[in-house]
């Protein structure tokens, strides 16, 4: 061994310097303070739900206090992307001026949260921090952590953290949080204490459905009468009832997703796609401040007790489903739209302040949000069954010289 060592020396000496100069150039640097650096690293699956109970900032002038808290769900389409449901336990402020709009949001005790809130459950499941100061007492005023008046609770499977949160730096940048278990304070980047104050309202999704697009695989539509009448082939071949399918089809080596009207082999897939993108993408523009509907009653049901009146005229009602088994579909929503001139006999409070209902506006609803469509998105649909009926006008004058052929025989 000691000889083949002595022979080789010289390769071995090259390689060991080879060796030591990789590992200088990528062995990780040892953070300093100043730093960006990781506090604790927990997978983000591992979240179960954030509470928080402080101040809020509510307009850009007026802040309230409140007691929220956000709570993982399992999503039943995507596992891979949870759902986070917001529920306000508490809100109150101080300002009497506030009491009007505070009172209007009364009724918005639960609701589905939009992509911010992915990044609010990344940021405390990986926190960042700068510094590390020992805990003294003494400093809890300056720090803006006395009494904990802002407090967070973040509940893990495995474990609980609770921070106490405090004022901004000097530099105004940073922030200062108390880890209570631990006694430590930290500094800590300010927009991630921001995306825990700002008005947790506004993080409410405004799709007919929180679960995602990714399997949707049937549509099913029903025209109102009055809409209906404006389509003459659409009624007679449909009766208005319509069921938008996916089929998966062979392109070459690729699958590709085909969209078509069951039983409706006339009308196009492209013009059956296009249905399926808008009614998948529809946002509630101007939703209410009210919770998401239970289950058990249907969306009519539904706007009626909420003062749409006993049997309003709706333009087309549906629902968006995933194929479960062959037998059982996955019931997403179920949803209604009316033309603009519907509206509720009683006036509901919306959930953003100083709304305008613009004359082309249309009103739709869902299992998880109601409220108003833009006055550009209402011509869409007369535009999406307007193709459906060319594409079954076309079919009808293609079927004509078949059917006089018959009837001569």
């Amino acid at each position: 061994m000691i000889q083949f060592i002595y022979r080789n020396r010289l390769v071995l000496l090259l390689g060991t310097a080879i060796l030591v100069l990789l590992l200088s150039l990528f062995w990780p640097e040892k953070s300093k303070p100043g730093e960006m650096q990781k506090y604790y690293t927990i997978p983000v699956s591992q979240l179960n739900a954030i509470e928080y109970q402080g101040v809020m900032d509510f307009t850009e002038k007026s802040r309230v206090q409140i007691h929220y808290t956000i709570t993982r769900e399992i999503n039943e389409i995507q596992r891979e992307e949870p759902l986070y449901r917001v529920d306000i336990l508490k809100l109150e402020n101080a300002e009497a001026k506030l009491n009007a709009r505070i009172k209007s949001l009364s009724g918005l005790k639960t609701f589905y949260a939009g992509a911010l809130v992915k990044t609010i459950a990344a940021d405390w499941s990986a926190l960042d921090y700068l510094y590390t100061i020992e805990h003294d007492a003494k400093r809890d005023k300056e720090y803006g952590i006395k009494d904990c008046t802002n407090k967070l609770t973040l509940t893990f499977y495995s474990q609980k953290r609770v921070f106490c949160i405090g004022n901004a730096t000097q530099s105004d940048t940073r922030r200062y949080i108390l880890d209570t278990e631990k006694n430590k304070v930290l500094i800590t980047p300010d927009f991630t204490i921001r995306r825990i104050q700002n008005n947790i309202y506004a993080q409410r999704d405004t799709t007919l459905y929180p679960q995602g697009n990714q399997g949707i695989d049937t549509i099913e539509l029903k025209l109102g009468k009055d809409f209906l009448n404006a389509f003459p082939n659409l009624k007679e071949k449909t009766s208005g009832h319509l069921t938008l399918r996916k089929a998966i089809k062979d392109d070459g080596p690729k699958k590709i997703d085909v969209w078509y009207v069951e039983n409706q082999l006339g009308i196009k897939p492209s013009h059956a796609a296009e249905a399926m993108q808008l009614f998948t993408a529809l946002r509630v523009y101007n939703p209410f401040a009210i919770n998401p509907f239970p289950k058990g009653k249907n969306i009519l049901e539904n706007l009626a007790s909420l003062g749409m009146g006993a049997a309003p005229t709706y333009a087309f009602t549906g629902a968006i489903k995933l194929k479960k088994t062959d037998k059982q579909d996955i019931v997403l929503t179920d949803f209604v739209a009316f033309a603009p001139n519907e509206h509720f006999l009683k006036a509901l409070p919306f959930q953003q302040d100083g709304v305008e209902i613009k004359k082309r506006d249309a009103l739709i609803a869902s299992r998880y949000n109601v409220g108003y469509l833009s006055a550009d998105v209402y011509p869409r649909f007369t535009a999406i069954f307007t193709k459906f009926e060319g594409d079954l006008r076309a079919q009808k004058e293609k079927e004509k010289p078949k059917e006089k052929a018959q009837e001569k025989k």
